[in-house]
């Protein structure tokens, strides 16, 4: 009787399933980054909140998304994928 190894649950690479394709990730990211660069924010707008121009706030807030959005892809990735 051969013995296993507990890492390898008597699975050969062959059989091991494919990567579940995440594409809406990638959608994600492009409206995030899209958020990021102001190119869209009109040039004559000067409202400010607190003293910060409005649109400094919003590329702040999609940064901010754009960390959390990363680390929770990281988290929930599945352990054998990525690797």
């Amino acid at each position: 009787m051969p013995k296993s190894s507990p890492n390898n649950n008597n699975v050969s690479p062959s059989q091991k399933p494919a990567p579940k394709p995440r594409a809406w990730i990638l959608a994600v990211y492009l409206v995030l980054f899209a958020l990021v660069i102001p190119w869209y924010w009109p040039a004559a707008d000067a409202r400010h909140v607190f003293g910060i121009p409005l649109w400094a706030l919003v590329t702040l807030a999609a940064v901010l998304l754009t960390s959390v959005f990363t680390a929770w892809v990281y988290l929930t990735r599945s352990e054998g994928e990525g690797d």
